[in-house]
């Protein structure tokens, strides 16, 4: 037949020198070889090249690990430095015993006992009989912020055996600043992110904490952690977005090496990280800044109201009454909180669009090593001989409450002491990347492609011309001329 005429003079001509062979072998036996080698190839080639389609739509992501070193100063011959971390530390004692035994504060006391229990049956009771007067309108956030550690309770932050208020890097910002939470009052030591570190104990940052353990209120002596939670991040995130934290009790010395982690991730449709919102009303955002924001949402939706209105409140939060958290706030925060931890809920959120938290596509993580031991006894003595010390420690105490610090133990019982430190001055990254890009799928399809069926980019341009050439000379009786047309003859 033509057409068969028309494919031999193709594979006779075609840069995949192969296919010849298949019709202008020496000998029967030959050619069926290479036909029956030239089947296999190509099937074996399409299995290939068809995995490596369907990998390259799948986008896989590897992860690379690498050591920087971000510090003019060493190109210039001085030592390294790397930026301290702020860090968070949030008392355990929500609610001072002090404040709620305070003259007037009867009635406060009762309602803030009541509402520390989260129960909502209770809540609700109080609500409709215990709940009336000025006191009904104070602001939950309000009750924890007057409550809360004194500032003073910050002992002490040295750098270089000099006070960090004579340092350089707090002339024009804050040594510290108050974080208000659900959990109470938390100190941002460092808030700006001014104070830099240099590797080892030269650059170490030590920080005394008074923990007030007399002045804890009834529900904070229940509780199994005293003394505080202790939290590693950047300036632009908030200690009451991480999941996480190291419990640091009093009467101990805690000694943490740090590491500066930074992470990044591949945003969709390649990775899962969510690049949509780079900043929250958390802050920077993180998982931990989704999963508060989501209930802060739901708790507005629902009551108008949220329990702490959030750092940068750019959504004009109000913080929740007394009443409006005993009444709906509680009830809702409970609910919110038992759908979303429980994942065997078959329940939706009010706001489940809103509750969906994915990984941030860049993030910067402090990794710790921490160690600790006991305040010495002898320690403690020494400090006590300060007649200053002696004069401050009277000033706190409260006797009517029960509440005295008279001597060296009482120093040893209270005091948390805190040295932060940077072990090397390099910053580990680790970065998502594609694995599989379109450099890698046009290699793959042409290594197989040259190595099984020795054809390249323009032996597939060829096959495509024919196959186009065939159908317009035997369907549309078409020749290269371009004017003349096929008889019957010529078609036979």
């Amino acid at each position: 037949m033509t057409w068969i005429r028309d494919f031999r003079d193709f594979a006779g001509d075609t840069s995949a020198h192969g296919v010849k062979n298949i019709f202008e072998g020496p000998t029967k036996l030959l050619k069926l070889i290479f036909l029956i080698c030239w089947i296999i190839c190509s099937v074996y080639a399409t299995y290939v090249i068809m995995n490596s389609i369907i990998t390259f739509i799948n986008r896989p992501t590897g992860t690379k690990f690498t050591f920087l070193v971000e510090n003019e100063q060493r190109k210039l011959g001085k030592p390294a430095v790397v930026p301290m971390p702020t860090i968070s530390v949030c008392s355990h004692n929500k609610v001072k015993k002090s404040f709620l035994e305070a003259k007037g504060n009867e009635e406060l006391k009762m309602i803030y006992e009541t509402l520390d229990k989260y129960d909502v049956g209770e809540a609700e009771q109080l609500a409709r009989t215990g709940l009336n007067g000025s006191v009904a309108d104070i602001k939950y956030e309000d009750l924890l912020a007057a409550g809360s550690i004194s500032s003073d309770r910050l002992l002490m932050c040295m750098q270089r055996a000099q006070n960090c208020a004579k340092l350089s890097a707090f002339a024009k910002s804050p040594v510290f600043s108050r974080e208000n939470s659900i959990t109470g009052t938390c100190f941002r030591i460092n808030p700006m992110g001014t104070l830099n570190a240099l590797m080892g104990d030269y650059g170490a940052l030590q920080l005394r904490f008074w923990a007030d353990v007399q002045d804890y209120s009834e529900a904070s002596k229940r509780s199994p952690y005293h003394g505080f939670t202790v939290a590693f991040h950047d300036r632009d995130s908030y200690g009451s977005t991480l999941s996480s934290g190291y419990l640091m009790s009093p009467g101990s010395y805690y000694k943490v090496d740090l590491r500066m982690r930074k992470e990044s991730r591949e945003p969709p449709p390649s990775g899962h990280c969510d690049d949509s919102q780079p900043f929250t009303t958390y802050g920077n955002y993180s998982e931990g800044a989704c999963i508060m924001e989501c209930k802060d949402r739901v708790l507005n939706e629902t009551c108008g109201c949220v329990n702490v209105v959030p750092p940068i409140n750019t959504l004009n939060y109000t913080s929740c009454t007394l009443k409006q958290w005993a009444t709906c706030g509680l009830k809702t925060y409970l609910d919110w909180h038992e759908r979303y931890t429980n994942p065997d809920s078959e329940n939706e959120l009010p706001s489940e669009t809103m509750c969906r938290c994915h990984l941030p596509c860049t993030e910067t993580n402090y990794e710790a090593k921490v160690s600790s031991s006991d305040v010495p006894m002898s320690y403690a003595d020494k400090m006590f001989e300060n007649k200053n010390v002696q004069n401050w420690m009277q000033s706190i105490s409260d006797p009517e409450l029960g509440i005295n610090y008279n001597t060296s133990r009482d120093i040893k019982d209270n005091m948390m002491v805190l040295e932060v430190m940077f072990s090397s001055s390099q910053i580990s990254q680790v970065k998502e990347f594609v694995k599989y890009t379109t450099n890698n799928l046009l290699g793959d399809i042409g290594g197989v492609l040259g190595l099984f069926l020795g054809a390249s980019l323009f032996t597939i341009l060829e096959f495509f011309q024919f196959i186009i050439m065939s159908i317009a000379k035997y369907c549309c009786m078409w020749t290269p001329g371009g004017r003349k047309k096929l008889d019957a003859a010529e078609m036979s």
